[in-house]
């Protein structure tokens, strides 16, 4: 074999093996980047965190959590895809406390519940709104919030209990969104945020009269952009919204990814209502390798929830955080 051609088989074997070697590459210095972010997340660790219990084994995906502002104790909480429209009342120990069917209602892809006023003049003052706005491969061109009076679970034990609902069915201004989560506030005004599929997570909104129209309409509404959350999304990090929540006071919006917790608070500008970061982060780490659900419990304190991950059962957390 001449000079020239074992310089080229001997480039051939150097490559091939390099190629090969490539995704172990990859990989290791995904490791690397991962081990790093989360030491440097101490920094921003909880003051309290506290496991208090395993959820129920009906709620194998929580994807959703509401403390309820009328019934002590209770929580609301639901599935992701996969269940049928199906509300579950749980304690802050996990407890199962009454099961709901809603009514009028399908479950494509559920991924967030929240309290809040009710919209309507006049109806019961409390309520539920469910997104069914789960959009993995952001296929879906028109999403529903379906909104439900909170139901009594001491109204009786009889079988089954069930819930009637009402929806209002929107898109997003520039193409579909995969989004897991939503918050309502005091004032009943809706809002949603981005999961992180696209390059930017971003905030949407609804006013209170434009739900209130189209409850009675049934237009279909397009959803206002509120700003960029300054959430860079990572994938890798954990680093996807998966749930928000509005403090009982009004005055701060918690999102959640897998790892994180940000606090933004509202601003009126002449662009519209835009999130101000508050610039307090809270790392989350991997006491909750699947999170997806979460609310206050009080103005300082959160309750979060997760789904069954690699055999491990769904829990319920309280933390504090610097707010």
């Amino acid at each position: 074999m001449s000079l020239a051609a074992r310089l080229i088989l001997m480039f051939l074997v150097v490559a091939g093996a390099g190629f090969a070697s490539w995704p172990w590459i990859e990989q290791e210095l995904e490791s690397r980047a991962r081990a790093a972010y989360f030491e440097r997340g101490r920094a921003y660790a909880p003051s309290v965190l506290e496991e208090l219990g395993p959820l129920p084994p009906e709620l194998r995906e929580a994807s959703g959590l509401a403390v309820s502002r009328t019934q002590p104790g209770v929580l609301w909480a639901h599935n992701d895809s996969g269940d049928t429209p199906t509300l579950y009342a749980i304690d802050q120990k996990g407890t199962l406390l009454a099961t709901f069917s809603v009514l009028d209602a399908e479950a494509i892809d559920w991924e967030d519940i929240a309290g809040g006023p009710c919209p309507e003049d006049g109806a019961t003052t409390h309520c539920l709104y469910i997104a069914d706005t789960g959009n993995n491969s952001r296929a879906r061109e028109v999403l529903t919030v379906y909104i439900v009076d909170e139901p009594s679970i001491s109204a009786g034990s009889e079988q089954p209990l069930t819930v009637k609902a009402r929806a209002f069915r929107f898109r997003y201004p520039d193409g579909p969104e995969d989004t897991e989560a939503l918050a309502v506030l005091p004032n009943g005004d809706v809002t949603i945020v981005s999961k992180g599929r696209t390059p930017s997570i971003a905030f949407f909104g609804f006013a209170k009269a434009d739900i209130v129209k189209a409850l009675v309409s049934h237009e279909l509404l397009t959803a206002t952009s509120q700003g960029d959350t300054g959430i860079a999304p990572d994938q890798g990090l954990g680093r996807w919204v998966t749930a928000a929540a509005m403090s009982p006071d009004g005055t701060t919006l918690a999102v959640r990814t897998y790892s994180e917790i940000f606090f933004y608070a509202l601003e009126m500008t002449p662009q519209g209502d835009r999130w101000r970061d508050l610039r307090k982060p809270c790392f989350l780490g991997e006491i909750e390798p699947q999170g997806e659900a979460m609310d206050f419990l009080d103005d300082k304190t959160l309750i979060l929830g997760s789904e069954t991950s690699k055999g491990r059962q769904g829990t319920l957390h309280r933390v504090r955080c610097s707010m």
